[in-house]
């Protein structure tokens, strides 16, 4: 604009108007002066009409433009006050260890590992005499570049306010250099629960809710977690049905151990139904039923999902699917962060996020299934994630 051609009139003014689907600049140019002196009074009051006619114009088109923008920041509101809980405003109905052991034995999806070895007592307090130094030293100050959200998924089937985390994931963004990690923490993973002492690590959730998961994992990992994300597997039907599905590329074939038949092998599209069993299943005679193959796989579905979201949907195709996830879903997300970093996660090389799982061994303690991960090397993976 700071050129100005012979034959182009002065600007006058220039608007500017944004809808979230395209971009709208009306330039009114001025009427130059003939010679140096004013118009005649016939053709002055003609440009003073075609003046008033071009306001008319562009109050309408303010108005058509402002129109999906008020009702687009409703719909945003109303999404923003269903979704968001604070942790201070969480309700839970804390479990006792007990209640813990028994919603394991009476869950059909829980499967202990019985290849695990069976670990003595003194063996077991000798890891915690490891780790224990890990946990007492004083936690790293949190960097500022870096933003770390909490992933829960749970399986809500006995309808209590509080239940066992069937999913963890560290979701890391580094807003200086545009990189994202995913870590996904087993659920069986032994750790030190505050106010607790030992156990594994979704318990924590159960103990105290998402506070307290938060908390557990902080500690465990020694980083600082800004946000969480809590979605029932409920709403990760939904998600996937609100999309018409979506094309998973199934590594393996997968038989149950009833001689059920879930899936073949290649890309398959599935409904939400569909991608609820392939992410859950376990006891598998075909395929990998373990723990690690259920990560796995969650973290396909999410992967898939974010690219989905990312360049597929538009901005109302996102917030229906958002809207019909609501009911199953809680975040302490404000809508200030996901403007602020909105751009940064549409540059996102989503082939270039790097997805781990923390690795160790599988112990029996006292009839107990664990999943032994050295807070050592905990924090080493995670480490190396965030450089």
């Amino acid at each position: 604009m700071n050129r100005i051609y012979p034959f182009v009139p002065p600007i006058e003014a220039a608007v500017q108007l944004t809808t979230p689907d395209c971009q709208i600049i009306i330039i009114i140019y001025q009427t130059p002066l003939q010679g140096g002196t004013l118009l005649p009074r016939k053709k002055r009051k003609s440009i003073s009409r075609r003046k008033k006619m071009i306001r008319r114009i562009l109050v309408i088109v303010g108005l058509i433009v402002a129109i999906p923008i008020l009702v687009y920041g409703a719909r945003i509101y109303n999404l923003y006050n269903t979704v968001h809980q604070s942790l201070d405003d969480e309700e839970f109905e804390a479990y006792e260890p007990e209640e813990t052991k028994v919603d394991e034995d009476s869950d059909d999806d829980y499967e202990e590992d019985v290849d695990a070895e069976s670990m003595p007592e003194d063996e077991v307090e000798a890891m915690k005499f490891v780790d224990d130094p890990f946990y007492e030293a004083e936690r790293s100050e949190p960097n500022p570049d870096h933003l770390n959200f909490l992933l829960m998924g749970v399986d809500d089937n006995h309808h209590r306010s509080s239940t066992l985390s069937d999913t963890i994931m560290v979701i890391h963004f580094n807003t200086k250099t545009e990189e994202a990690a995913i870590l996904s923490i087993p659920r069986d993973t032994f750790v030190r629960i505050p106010d607790r002492g030992y156990d594994k690590i979704n318990h924590s959730s159960a103990f105290g809710g998402t506070r307290l998961l938060k908390e557990t994992t902080e500690r465990y990992l020694d980083i600082h977690i800004d946000h969480y994300i809590r979605l029932d597997m409920v709403g990760l039907r939904a998600s996937i049905d609100s999309i018409g599905g979506i094309q998973i590329d199934v590594p393996y074939r997968m038989v149950q151990h009833d001689g059920k038949h879930l899936f073949d092998p290649g890309p398959q599209h599935m409904t939400g139904r569909d991608v609820f069993h392939y992410v859950s299943a376990r006891k598998l005679i075909e395929g990998e039923g373990s723990d690690f193959g259920r990560i796995k796989r969650q973290q396909q579905v999410v992967m898939e999902l974010l690219r989905i979201i990312r360049e597929d949907l538009s901005l109302n195709q996102t917030l229906n699917l958002m809207e019909d996830v609501s009911p199953y879903m809680r975040m302490d997300i404000g809508p200030g962060l996901v403007a602020n970093h909105w751009n940064a996660f549409n540059r996102l090389n989503l082939n270039a996020i790097e997805i781990e799982t923390l690795s160790g061994d599988s112990i029996m303690h006292q009839g107990v299934y664990y999943y032994r991960v050295p807070i050592e090397d905990a924090r080493e993976t995670m480490k190396s994630l965030t450089q």
